[in-house]
């Protein structure tokens, strides 16, 4: 992705965005507002971060904390906001060699900041100003769009925060903002408390489903305040650690108020992380690979709503994501099973991914890519977008309270059999010493029809 005369070659390293608040309220306390000479003090603080290493400048006129957390948080109007960030964004665009990034929530404020030398938009409120991705299209400009809710509400923190994103997306591609010029940002702290927002680290590499670089803000927030109960101008530990577990899990840029600490983090985590960019070295945890051991993995796929072809190549895509996508079935078409009202027929396949993620975590991830392609689960046996299966773990049996490997119905499937067996005929399931071709010559081949051969979508 280009930003401005720079290219972020997303993999390769880890990018580091610097806060320069021009605010007389940050919640972490830094900005420069009230400074005399506001402007210069802005100035020089941007040329200071970019003496010690930073990538891009994240310059912003207000706040942003949320007003839960925070008392006395006073929104800003579009017009004092520009008189706030305009100055500051025209003295850096001739003197940085770094882009410049507009943290706002109106689309009016970036599009002067945009015409002022800004060559990013951050827009923190996932798109609510509704002429904000107008404006990122309008201008050509690459645009992150970062979650928030108007409550803290979760079923599945990580997968309802993917599908809010996957909605988002979808909205700025349909203004006219092209998917590479996207980032996507899982808002730490942004109606989330401190569990949602350790969990959100914790899975960070699941929003991967999403093939969208992902940007991560823990920088001094409340949720390293309530695990250290520390105050916010002594988080700098807590930071680093959450700075380094994100880039772990999959994180192309950081943004931090602390640049030279960061940056070090940032440069060491990368040392021990990105010699397999593509999946992240993941700790040694029961039912979980070691280190980088790949194993096999054997997903179920099928769809009976929508293209179903087209449901099915989109969730391959993002599967890719997680390893290496080496086999893939041809596509069968069978009618729905177990369910007892009238539905459309389903498309079914099976495939290969070859990959370092575990089983517990790359079920999460395949609930994630199930909410990125489309389906919202309302009630047991409905139509489904898409519907994604763990089917086999290399040779593990696990009986986990959200995961039994292999599969229990395996054999009892055939529109999941009859794909398996074609990419993995003489593969045992373990628990019943068959192979796949054995269990499903004993299913048969009833209703299952093939409409588009391998390698065909």
């Amino acid at each position: 992705m280009r930003i401005g005369r720079t290219e972020f070659n997303w993999g390769e390293r880890t990018y580091v965005m610097a806060v320069l608040n021009v605010t007389p309220d940050s919640f972490s306390g830094d900005g420069l507002l009230s400074a005399h000479d506001w402007v210069m003090a802005a100035v020089e603080r941007a040329l200071q971060f970019e003496a010690e290493g930073a990538d891009i400048i994240d310059v912003g006129g207000e706040s942003t904390r949320p007003a839960p957390v925070y008392s006395g948080v006073t929104p800003v109007g579009a017009d004092d906001e520009l008189k706030r960030v305009l100055p500051v964004i025209t003295q850096l665009s001739h003197r940085l060699s770094v882009p410049i990034s507009i943290d706002t929530r109106k689309s009016e404020v970036a599009r002067e900041a945009v015409r002022a030398g800004a060559a990013l938009i951050n827009d923190v409120s996932m798109l609510d100003d509704p002429r904000m991705a107008t404006v990122a299209s309008e201008t050509q400009t690459p645009l992150v769009i970062s979650h928030i809710r108007p409550y803290a509400g979760y079923e599945d923190v990580v997968g309802d925060v993917t599908a809010d994103l996957t909605g988002a997306v979808l909205k700025a591609e349909a203004a006219g903002v092209r998917r590479d010029r996207i980032i996507i940002d899982p808002g730490i702290g942004f109606a989330k408390n401190a569990e949602h927002s350790l969990e959100v680290i914790r899975r960070l590499i699941e929003f991967k489903v999403l093939g969208l670089p992902v940007l991560v803000g823990t920088s001094r927030k409340s949720v390293i305040g309530a695990v250290l109960g520390l105050p916010v101008d002594d988080r700098l530990e807590g930071t680093a650690a959450t700075v380094a577990l994100s880039i772990a899990g999959g994180a192309d840029m950081v943004r931090v108020h602390d640049v030279k600490a960061m940056k070090r983090v940032a440069k060491m985590s990368d040392a021990i992380v990105k010699a397999n960019p593509r999946v992240p070295t993941r700790p040694s945890l029961p039912g979980r690979p070691v280190g980088n051991a790949i194993v096999d993995a054997y997903i179920g796929l099928g769809s009976n709503l929508g293209d179903r072809a087209a449901n099915l190549a989109a969730a391959r895509n993002r599967l890719a994501l997680l390893g290496e996508l080496s086999a893939s079935s041809s596509i069968y078409e069978t009618a729905p099973w177990g369910v007892s009202d009238a539905q459309p027929s389903y498309f079914n396949q099976a495939v290969l991914l070859r990959t370092t993620v575990g089983p517990v975590e790359l079920m999460r991830a395949l609930l994630g890519i199930e909410a990125a392609v489309g389906r919202r689960r309302t009630r047991p046996g409905e139509p489904r977008r898409i519907d994604l299966d763990l089917l086999l773990y290399a040779e593990s049996t696990l009986d986990e309270p959200d995961l039994r490997v292999p599969h229990p119905r395996l054999s009892e499937r055939a529109f999941v059999l009859v794909p398996l067996a074609e990419i993995a005929p003489q593969k045992i399931v373990p628990g019943t010493g068959k192979t796949v071709r054995a269990l499903q010559t004993e299913a048969g081949v009833l209703g299952v029809r093939k409409v588009h051969d391998y390698g065909q979508t």
